[in-house]
């Protein structure tokens, strides 16, 4: 569906306008109050405490009025863990009722709320409905910020963006428009809503967390294995992990997948045990230093999984697609970590036809899944570029060539040719040398609909996805 050039925001808040029009703009989509069109109209006062109530019922009385425009409501609110009955969808309410007339003392008064000890765990929800010219009602929700920030900080924002810290480890005020989009809860709203009317809504769930891939899935690449291919020579110990995965967090990375076990051609195994002793502290010390950072564990083995998910790991990525050992599907269903289940040529006897090898697979494999009682929503694709038999960086192409064929089964797709070896045999390229050459690779996968990026440069990575959502909806 061709997103409409205009949309008529339902609102009294003028403020409000600004902050979600200048996310529609990226778009190209001109979003107008109602006012502009209907300046004597007034306004119905809010009456329900649902927020996705209080949105459809805005957007349905301005729409009554203008029935060929797009119309758009938000309700949004604040939602402190450690205080759990105050503000919430009645935020502006209880500060007005406060006699907060500001927002220096909106946000002063959040602040002195804490002692040095309370729990600081916070986020911002918008709940958008919108109402098309046919009379279909789409409604999504955006959550943006983990924490309250003792200080101010941050530019770019108005209201309690300077006050709300993000996955980055910066407040959104600190983040430009187009980096609040994915870390915004209004920023985050306009993604799904835009992907939701085109009909490209897909969500990952992993233990809580729902990834979106409407701006891409970016996968933060956090070797801790010395035998790896690309960078096992620079290993250093947790607290040198801890450091890239925190930069990783600020380049913009979604997950951060921690490895400890190489399966390069030719790789010796571990003992469960090594494994787990390399990759247990650095989960552990990422979930302490950003409990809302979603982690990934990279490995083929029940025990190392189960003591990784113990460690608070969120997603688990099983190269052998997580069937070949039946305690794997036991474990996975009695808990609500997402799951990227890969397709290995390295086991399986190939046809001449490597995309229908690989659709019969996942087509087997995801029913395997699902009968031992995981949900679909939980499980994210990974087609195995890099895992062809001998090498065959052919059979590396024709796997990436096919990566489109898997949006037929409605699932998240990774694509992971960071770096790999098929830049090597084409282009004689050493592993320092293929960063371009990666980056050229994943941005034709995106294109092809692999929305998951596992990459070792994620900055680029993100700013590669920024970009093309923007070309692709420009104007």
């Amino acid at each position: 569906m061709t997103l409409p050039r205009r949309i008529v925001f339902a609102s009294n808040n003028s403020a409000k306008t600004v902050d979600v029009a200048k996310f529609f703009k990226l778009y190209g989509i001109e979003l107008v109050n109602y006012r502009e069109l209907m300046p004597e109209q007034a306004f119905p006062p809010e009456t329900t405490d649902d927020q996705a109530l209080n949105a459809r019922i805005k957007a349905q009385f301005i729409h009554d009025f203008l029935p060929t425009e797009y119309v758009l409501a938000d309700d949004s609110g604040m939602f402190l863990r450690a205080f759990p009955e105050r503000f919430g969808l009645t935020t502006a309410r209880e500060f007005k009722a406060l006699g907060l007339a500001t927002v220096v003392a909106e946000n002063q008064y959040v602040q002195d709320l804490y002692g040095a000890d309370d729990d600081r765990s916070a986020y911002l929800a918008a709940i958008f409905v919108l109402i098309t010219p046919d009379q279909d009602i789409l409604t999504v929700e955006g959550h943006g910020g983990v924490a309250i920030s003792p200080e101010n900080r941050g530019q770019f924002g108005k209201g309690l963006d300077t006050i709300f810290l993000t996955e980055t480890g910066k407040t959104i005020a600190e983040l430009t428009t187009a980096e609040q989009l994915n870390y915004h809860h209004r920023g985050r709203a306009t993604k799904r809503l835009l992907a939701k009317l085109q009909g490209q809504d897909i969500i990952w769930q992993a233990n809580g967390h729902d990834l979106t891939q409407e701006v891409g899935i970016i996968y933060g690449v956090l070797n801790v294995s010395p035998e790896s291919f690309y960078n096992g020579e620079h290993v250093g110990g947790v607290a040198i992990s801890l450091a890239q995965a925190v930069q990783q967090l600020a380049d913009g990375a979604d997950v951060i997948e921690v490895g400890g076990q190489t399966t390069r051609p030719g790789f010796v195994p571990l003992t469960p045990e090594a494994e787990i002793e390399r990759i247990v502290p650095v989960i552990q010390g990422i979930k302490k230093a950003h409990p809302y950072a979603v982690v990934a564990v990279d490995t083929y083995k029940y025990e190392v999984m189960v003591a990784a998910i113990e460690a608070g790991a969120d997603i688990i990525n099983d190269v052998n697609g997580f069937t070949d050992d039946p305690r794997k599907l036991s474990l996975m269903a009695t808990t609500t970590a997402g799951l990227l289940t890969m397709f290995n040529p390295r086991d399986h006897e190939l046809s001449a036809d490597i995309a229908v090898d690989m659709m019969a697979w996942f087509t087997e494999n995801l029913a395997s899944l699902e009968a031992a009682g995981i949900q679909r929503e939980r499980i994210a694709l990974d087609p195995g570029v890099g895992y062809s038999k001998n090498s065959d960086v052919y059979q590396d192409l024709a796997m990436m060539r096919a990566v489109g064929d898997l949006k037929s089964f409605n699932r998240p797709i990774m694509t992971a040719v960071s770096n790999k070896g098929w830049a090597k045999f084409l282009f004689e390229l050493p592993k320092d040398e293929r960063a371009d050459l990666s980056l050229v690779a994943a941005t034709e996968m995106y294109r092809l609909g692999a929305k998951v990026l596992r990459v070792h440069d994620v900055k680029s990575a993100r700013q590669m996805t920024s970009f093309v959502e923007l070309l692709k909806n420009a104007r």
